[in-house]
């Protein structure tokens, strides 16, 4: 498997990062999305440390991350939830069926 060399854009600055096959286009998202989270907190914060903007910056993404995989996880649970009544069901089913 091979890498590509992508250049991208944050806060003004160039980098060239390296992206897996096919993840190019993930690695593009993800700096416009970084970037988009330091051009907001420049904006909303009253300092313009640039080490201070990313790290909460840094902060708040990681944030979201824990939120969306808590999510997740009860998302999963539930589905197993699901996925044990159904087995249940076709249990059941195939009981009703060989009893006939």
């Amino acid at each position: 498997m091979g890498s590509e060399s992508v250049r991208v854009t944050i806060f003004g600055k160039d980098y060239s990062l390296r992206a897996d096959d096919g993840n190019v286009n993930a690695v593009k998202q993800a700096a416009l999305y970084v970037n988009s989270k330091i051009t907001e907190f420049w904006e909303l914060t009253a300092s313009k440390d640039e080490t201070k903007i990313a790290v909460l910056s840094a902060l708040n993404i990681a944030g979201e991350l824990f939120e969306t995989k808590a999510r997740y996880e009860v998302e999963a649970k539930r589905a197993a939830e699901y996925e044990d009544k159904i087995r249940s069901l076709n249990d059941m089913i195939g009981r009703a069926k060989t009893a006939v």
